[in-house]
């Protein structure tokens, strides 16, 4: 498992609405990553949290909270 497979699932994510509404609906981590395995992305949880700890506020909120974009308050657990 690298990093790698993070980002480039990440990427898919952005350019996918349907995945980007499954990603939203994820109540967890574990979610998040059977998503990434049913797209063929094998990574862990700490890899997945390394990730999402070095992304912008910004567009961490976009991804993880639909709607909300600026509203950086609302940042996930």
């Amino acid at each position: 498992m690298t990093m790698k497979n993070v980002v480039d699932f990440f990427d898919v994510v952005k350019e996918d609405e349907a995945l980007q509404l499954r990603t939203h609906l994820a109540t967890d981590i574990d979610e998040i990553l059977k998503l990434g395995g049913e797209y063929n992305y094998k990574f862990n949880g700490t890899e997945l949290q390394a990730f999402l700890g070095k992304m912008p506020k910004k567009e961490l909120a976009s991804l993880i909270n639909p709607g909300i974009g600026n509203r950086l308050h609302m940042s996930p657990r």
